[in-house]
């Protein structure tokens, strides 16, 4: 009874976060105005903008619903000239589904950005196990993969991208009894994830430094990345610890037990810096994909950014997204940071880079749609691998 229960409860999680993922998607071409915005033909932005929905979309502009106070009476057609739109955020926007940005983009070149997900998922796997194993703890490689692949699935249903960690913790623990070294192996896979984009950023942005932004960015992604590494380096450091009486401090604080076993796991990463480099290396590997799936999406919905500029700012816009203040999908208030860092100088509009993160959105929801299924494989004793 208790088998078929988790079971159930499985199934509701993973059809309650396919809804709700499906939900987020705009399935209607709209058209927004934005808060005080009044049109040629009298239709209001309201005190918090209006989004319409496109009936037809003509050469010179749109026809729109316009929903009547009477609900018994027909909808009402508005019209907007696209004369009307422009650059800025004080002007209508045309916000497509993510049907239209499929019909009007390049295929192929959208199929090869879905692609490089295979071994992004694949690396990402094999990261964390690396990292598991280098702490003894066995938890099986296919078993991490559906770990990894579920973690898809619940960044999708929760702010930010760091929901899945929460699930991979969970059930992590539930399957060794190393429960602290696993959990801690996830933090520090995602360390070295951040290490890896920092890295990629930093290294990219040497080629491109004519351009100011870029040069500005570059410089600092160096100064994070060697203050991250240093604090690594002197947090860890024997010496530095004994002199600073690390050790004693921590057993003044509050819950000091607990802190010192945490500062235990984190430290026994020191001995394992090979394993430790090669999750780095691995990273680097991983955030190249990344940037390269969405600069293929980019490119297949009209962005004439070149491919460099692109690799070094897309890591930046992961690392924005990752914070837990964006919404679903991703999307949130700093979407409008990650927009003017793809548009640059360029006469890309900043239509088409949102559109480039929808299009980026949905290899992710493919992602984690595949990860829902890989929910169920979770939580069966004969693949729980205790050390």
């Amino acid at each position: 009874m208790k088998k078929h229960l988790g079971w159930m409860i499985k199934m509701l999680i993973a059809a309650l976060g396919v809804a709700y993922i499906l939900y987020t998607l705009s399935w209607s071409d709209q058209v927004y105005l934005p808060e005080g915005y009044i049109s040629e033909e009298g239709l209001l932005g309201g005190e918090d903008g209006q989004a319409y929905w496109v009936i037809e979309e003509v050469e010179d502009g749109y026809y729109m619903r316009l929903p009547t106070v009477d609900r018994s009476d027909p909808d009402e057609v508005a019209w907007i000239d696209k004369s009307e739109f422009g650059p800025g955020t004080d002007t209508p926007e045309f916000k497509p589904s993510f049907i239209t940005i499929l019909r009007q983009s390049n295929a192929t070149l959208l199929i090869l950005g879905s692609l490089l997900f295979i071994p992004i998922v694949l690396l990402t796997t094999l990261r964390w196990w690396i990292l598991m194993r280098a702490r003894g703890i066995d938890a099986g490689l296919g078993r991490v993969g559906r770990l990894t692949l579920a973690g898809y699935f619940f960044n999708l249903c929760m702010p930010g991208s760091t929901g899945g960690d929460v699930m991979k913790a969970y059930y992590t623990a539930k399957a060794t009894d190393q429960r602290a070294d696993a959990v801690v192996s996830i933090a520090i896979d995602r360390l070295c994830g951040l290490i890896g984009l920092l890295l990629i950023v930093a290294l990219i942005g040497l080629f491109s430094l004519s351009d100011p932004l870029v040069r500005k960015l570059t410089l600092a992604m160096w100064c994070l990345l060697v203050g991250l590494l240093a604090m690594a380096w002197l947090y860890t450091s024997p010496a530095i610890r004994q002199r600073l009486k690390l050790n004693a401090r921590l057993g003044k604080l509050p819950g000091a037990k607990a802190v010192r076993s945490i500062d235990a796991w984190i430290t026994a990463y020191r001995r394992h810096l090979g394993a430790l480099a090669t999750a780095i290396g691995l990273s680097l590997v991983i955030q190249l994909s990344l940037a390269s799936a969405m600069s293929l999406a980019g490119f297949a919905l009209g962005i004439e950014q070149p491919l460099l500029y692109l690799m070094g700012m897309i890591p930046i816009v992961l690392l924005l997204w990752a914070l837990p203040v964006s919404g679903p999908l991703g999307l949130g208030p700093l979407d409008y940071v990650a927009v003017q860092l793809i548009v640059g100088s360029s006469d890309t509009s900043d239509q088409q880079a949102l559109m480039m993160f929808v299009a980026f959105r949905l290899y992710l929801v493919a992602a984690g749609l595949i990860g829902s299924l890989a929910l169920f494989g979770l939580g069966r004793k004969a693949e729980k691998q205790k050390s």
